[in-house]
């Protein structure tokens, strides 16, 4: 099997082609490149040092840096005029897109007279890598599936907090079947309100027809890819923790099921709370309305939690899990396959074996 994962987080883009065929993982190609958000920021801020409006148009990608310098280019004076479908990158509320400053343009129509930078955004580059990789021998047009993953809060009610929103969906994703690979979805199961999501699978549907598509969220990838480090692989009870730019989420697994997960905003976090937070959750002592309050997006118990005592591994991976050191837990760093930029790949692809039922037999003849 030929799997190609491209984890899209704030920071990087973290790419694993994986190819079965070379017999250890360790072999196969891995690249980390700037995340889309940083490298469209850095053409925002260009087009600000000459003083030019904008008109971004597109994809829904993750926003991050590239909303942020949206905003300040607005802040400078200037004018930002954006698609009504790119501007999900900035809120999944389009009203407070427009109480920015920005214009939203309806449909995809190009703007007349415009004297200004042209910003087409997209998320998912396959024909980029496709071409480097050629020159190394490495094609990609054969892969038998590519996963993706991206963090999507998903379009809310109104009424509804986005960061409760999001905490719920993962919930009523899990509640049927709690194991951690319940919470990618192939093409045609990409709920509604997860437009980044859908965007991305769209991008590759249009680049690699013939490839099958799984996308999940970036946290859950890396939950996931964490339980694939040789030291926690026979663990039984383990909490893994992804301490990312923007959250910071841990699962508590048994027997591999997901029975509680608690998500909170890296940023509020210091050493002395991150220790709390997590005694206290895995002792069942934590709830979802404190979570919230402080600021994070919640949390919910699936089943009785194996308790911190009982614990047999605490594993952590994400640009942050630095803070995890000044902590009393005892606390691995995972390295799956040797390398922990990793981790959300590998948990795609752990996601892909089993979403697509693959077996070796389907390749003899």
């Amino acid at each position: 099997m030929k799997i190609l994962a491209l984890d899209i987080g704030a920071g990087t883009q973290d790419v694993l082609l994986y190819d079965e065929e070379k017999g250890s993982i360790e072999n196969c190609v891995k690249i980390v490149l700037p995340s889309p958000s940083l490298i469209f920021a850095k053409k925002v801020r260009k087009a600000a040092l000459l003083c030019k409006d904008i008109f971004v148009k597109g994809a829904v990608i993750g926003g991050g840096a590239l909303a942020h310098e949206l905003k300040g280019h607005v802040k400078k004076g200037l004018k930002v005029f954006i698609t009504e479908r790119a501007a999900y990158t900035i809120r999944n509320n389009l009203d407070e897109v427009r109480a920015m400053g920005i214009e939203i343009i309806r449909g995809e129509n190009e703007l007349g007279d415009f004297d200004g930078e042209i910003l087409e955004i997209e998320e998912v580059n396959i024909r980029s890598l496709e071409r480097f990789l050629a020159g190394f021998g490495e094609p990609v047009s054969d892969v038998d599936v590519v996963g993706v993953a991206v963090q999507d809060h998903g379009v809310f009610p109104k009424g509804m907090s986005n960061r409760h929103f999001r905490i719920q969906k993962m919930r009523e994703f899990l509640e049927g079947d709690p194991k951690p690979e319940n919470l990618s979805f192939r093409k045609d199961e990409i709920p509604k309100c997860f437009l980044r999501m859908q965007s991305a699978a769209q991008a590759v549907r249009d680049q690699l027809a013939n490839a099958k598509v799984l996308v999940m969220d970036t946290s859950l990838a890396a939950i996931l890819g964490c339980l694939k480090d040789p030291i926690v692989e026979q663990a039984n009870s383990v909490l893994a923790i992804n301490v990312g730019n923007c959250h910071t989420m841990a699962a508590m697994i048994s027997d591999g099921e997901i029975v509680a997960l608690m998500e909170h905003h890296t940023r509020r976090l210091t050493f002395e709370k991150i220790q709390q937070l997590l005694n206290d959750f895995m002792n069942g002592k934590l709830s979802d309305e404190e979570v919230f309050e402080d600021g994070g997006h919640g949390l919910f118990y699936l089943g009785e939690a194996p308790s911190f005592p009982k614990m047999e591994a605490i594993v952590a991976t994400g640009p942050n899990r630095s803070i995890l050191q000044k902590t009393n837990l005892p606390v691995h760093f995972a390295a799956p396959a040797g390398d922990v930029m990793m981790t959300g790949p590998v948990g795609l692809v752990e996601a892909a074996k089993t979403k697509f039922a693959y077996h070796r037999a389907k390749m003899e003849p």
